[in-house]
């Protein structure tokens, strides 16, 4: 009697082939219905399974209602709420010559351009809001980009998966590119700005010396091992990176900007990546902003609360050595 083949064998392979063609965020998972309907309502996969992939998680993935966005020759998505944002009026070009009252350039380079700028949703409030720009010059990138999605198909990507794993970060509203046929030329995102934060460094700067700093460093070490515990690893985790917002002093808010480069995990983050996130912590943080004691009170507090005092030595070297290879000083 010839045996019949397994159908659910055969759709778990064809879906993972598809989800690593189209929706490639870190390591690939199985895509099961719940995965593939959220895929095709928003373009966010949403996780099942897992300490962490619970059905509450799933349903607030769910919550996130994209619709298509078009402004000229851009296409792309966006909350419905600002489908009538114009990427399009933003001088991107003429801001590195001269001001405009209009729109604040922020941040620019040879490929990239983030300006900020004040936008008033449909039927909403007025907010502040940034503009990223990235160009695609390299014929290289270009290529790569008919086979992986655009930085910021990615950070939209990332942004609305972090918000439903629960670790706060900005909220993404517009993504666009630009394409002439299956050319990729550029592509766009815009995120509203993180009410009432402030960057971790000048945060710390704030509190001075003391008590208060050693228990914001060691509140920040425990909502680092909490993301990583979570599956998330940022490759550039700066102080830069990272904003405290202090309604309650007692529990501040931290969150993630800039998800251009991060990957997730399907379990916690390897140690190698979390001593590496505990090293670009430490290398962007000015002397003045945390003493010795203090980062080595940081790094103890990390390890407490992932139960590795144990490999504190452990930590230490490795924190040294990479150090050395990138040639910079942590302090510790």
């Amino acid at each position: 009697m010839e045996r019949e083949p397994c159908r659910y064998q055969s759709e778990k392979r064809a879906d993972r082939r598809t989800y690593r063609r189209t929706y490639r965020l870190g390591r690939a998972c199985p895509l099961t219905p719940a995965v593939r309907a959220s895929i095709l309502k928003t373009g966010v996969p949403k996780m099942d399974g897992g300490e962490n992939r619970t059905e509450m998680t799933a349903a607030r993935a769910g919550k996130i209602h994209a619709v298509p966005y078009r402004c000229g020759r851009l296409r792309g998505l966006c909350v419905p709420e600002y489908r009538s944002f114009d990427l399009t009026v933003i001088p991107w070009n003429d801001l590195r010559t001269r001001s405009d009252p209009m729109h604040q350039l922020v941040k620019a380079s040879r490929t990239r351009c983030v300006v900020r700028l004040n936008y008033t949703p449909e039927g909403q409030p007025t907010r502040v809001v940034y503009a990223k720009r990235v160009l695609v010059r390299d014929l290289r990138k270009r290529l790569g980009s008919l086979f992986t999605p655009s930085k910021a198909k990615h950070e939209w990507q990332a942004a609305h998966r972090l918000l439903a794993l629960g670790i706060e970060t900005a909220r993404p509203v517009v993504c666009a590119e630009l394409r002439t046929g299956p050319w990729h030329y550029a592509n766009f995102l815009v995120t509203e700005a993180l009410a009432d934060a402030r960057p971790l460094a000048k945060d710390l700067q704030d509190l001075g010396g003391g008590e208060a700093r050693v228990g914001r460093l060691v509140q920040l070490a425990g909502w680092l091992w909490t993301v990583h515990r979570r599956g998330f690893y940022h490759d550039d985790c700066s102080a830069q990176h990272v904003f405290v917002r202090t309604e309650l002093p007692s529990r501040p808010t931290f969150a993630f900007i800039d998800l251009d480069n991060c990957r997730f995990h399907r379990a916690t983050v390897p140690w190698s990546r979390r001593v590496k996130n505990l090293f670009q912590l430490l290398r962007s943080l000015p002397a003045s902003s945390a003493s010795r004691a203090e980062r080595e009170c940081f790094v103890r507090a990390y390890l407490e609360s992932s139960g590795e005092m144990n490999r504190y030595d452990a930590a230490v070297a490795a924190l040294h050595r990479l150090a050395c290879a990138k040639e910079s000083e942590i302090h510790l």
